[in-house]
């Protein structure tokens, strides 16, 4: 069983998934429906709230993870 790190614990190029969400079971993955294979990426202006940080491996999407955000490392 994988222990939760946090997004900010991630080495770049990391792949993971987030942590699902008690109650969170209604589009955004929660414990009953699969989760999403993301990537996280290279920070070229800092670690702030807001910047592009990582991207969805399925679509290309580009998005922000918190840096306290739990995530679960994908081997």
């Amino acid at each position: 069983m994988s222990t939760p790190l946090t997004f900010k614990e991630l080495q770049e190029g990391a792949k993971f998934i987030c942590f699902p969400i008690d109650g969170d079971d209604s589009g955004h993955g929660g414990y009953r429906q699969g989760s999403y294979l993301f990537t996280k990426l290279k920070l070229y202006k800092g670690d702030k709230v807001g910047e592009v940080n990582a991207m969805r491996n399925d679509t290309g999407v580009l998005l922000s993870f918190y840096p306290d955000e739990q995530v679960i490392l994908v081997l």
